[in-house]
């Protein structure tokens, strides 16, 4: 019997409601931002890694439906490659917080499809390997961020001191 493979809408709200479960406030607004930008970025960005049989698929849901069609017909694999894009600039949130959230939201997501098996970790393994170097680059950049803007402040307080 074939299994059913998941669309990335489905894989996305089950993804999100338990890792949203016991948060509120900012925290909960942070995560919430996360999915919105994610789904946007899926819409945009999502055509650029399907095959042509998957675009043409997409096209035709689009035409009648345009609203979410990428993640409404797309699966866990296709949603591994348009992750690494989503961690990349421009789709790095500016703020430092949204983008630490974004980042560590991104690598649990990764891990949560590896772990219910939506994608063949060894089919897979290139573009999982390379998402999780742009998200160690992309918290290597926050951490010089960080860094730098402490050096500033104690220069500022320095200065203010004398």
């Amino acid at each position: 019997m074939k299994q059913l493979r998941p669309h990335i809408d489905g894989i996305l709200a089950e993804f999100f409601s338990r890792h949203l479960e016991g948060k509120a406030g900012l925290r909960r607004k942070r995560i919430e931002r996360v999915e919105q930008r994610l789904r946007e970025c899926l819409e945009m960005e999502g055509h650029r890694v399907l095959v042509t049989s998957d675009l043409v698929l997409l096209e035709a849901e689009r035409e009648f439906h345009p609203d979410d069609a990428f993640a409404r017909t797309m699966h866990a694999d296709d949603l591994i490659y348009v992750l690494d894009t989503f961690v990349r600039d421009p789709w790095l949130s500016q703020d430092p917080t949204d983008r630490r959230v974004q980042l560590r939201v991104t690598d649990a997501l990764a891990g949560a499809i590896l772990g219910h098996r939506l994608v063949d970790r060894q089919q897979m393994m290139c573009p999982l390997l390379d998402l999780r170097a742009a998200i160690d680059d992309a918290q290597r950049a926050l951490k010089k961020e960080a860094a730098r803007s402490d050096v500033t402040q104690q220069a500022g307080r320095s200065r203010s001191g004398r």
